[in-house]
C-alpha cells in the first residue's frame, strides 16, 4: 500500500475552471499528486471509460503521445512529447492508481474499478480505504497522545 499521500483542500472556486483538463490536476493535486503524466494517464482512462473501452499499458502510452501531439500542435503544451511517456513510467502510475483503487486489471487491460465513473470509484474504494483508514489512525494517534499525557499529569 501507499506509504503516504498528502491531502489538499481548495475552495469551492476552483470547480469553476472551464479546462476539464485542470479539474483532472485538481484532483490529483488534491490527492498530493503534481506529476503530468499521472494527469495524461488519468485523463486517457477517463476518456477510455466514457467509451467503455479497456486498454492496455501499451495502449494507454500511445494515447498519452497521441493526446500530447495535439496539445503541442495546439500549443498547449511545452516540452517534450515523449518526455515521462516510458513504458515504465506508465506502468508505474498505472500501479499507482490501483493502489489507490481507482483502476483495476482485466486480462491485461485496465478499467475504473467496477467499469464505475471515477467519482463513484473515489466514494466506493479509494475514501475508505486511503482517507478513512488515516482519519481511524488519526484519531487512534490523538488517543495515545490523551492517554500518555493523562498519565503524566497524574503523577
Amino acid at each position: 500500500m501507499l506509504s503516504s499521500i498528502t491531502l489538499r483542500w481548495y475552495s469551492d472556486d476552483e470547480l469553476l475552471k472551464e479546462n476539464p483538463r485542470e479539474l483532472i490536476d485538481l484532483f490529483l493535486n488534491s490527492i498530493g499528486v503534481t506529476r503530468k503524466i499521472a494527469g495524461d494517464v488519468f485523463e486517457i482512462l477517463l476518456i477510455a471509460r466514457m467509451k467503455n473501452l479497456p486498454l492496455t499499458s501499451e495502449e494507454i502510452r500511445k494515447e498519452v503521445i497521441e493526446l500530447r501531439k495535439k496539445r503541442k500542435e495546439l500549443n498547449i503544451m511545452d516540452g517534450d512529447i515523449e518526455e515521462s511517456a516510458s513504458k515504465r513510467n506508465i506502468q508505474v502510475w498505472i500501479k499507482f492508481f490501483k493502489d489507490i483503487k481507482m483502476v483495476e486489471t482485466i486480462k491485461n487491460r485496465y478499467i475504473f474499478s467496477g467499469n464505475k465513473l471515477p467519482s463513484e470509484v473515489f466514494e466506493s474504494y479509494t475514501k475508505p480505504l486511503i482517507i478513512d483508514e488515516s482519519a481511524k489512525f488519526i484519531i487512534n494517534v490523538l488517543r495515545k497522545i490523551e492517554e500518555k499525557y493523562n498519565s503524566i499529569s497524574n503523577v
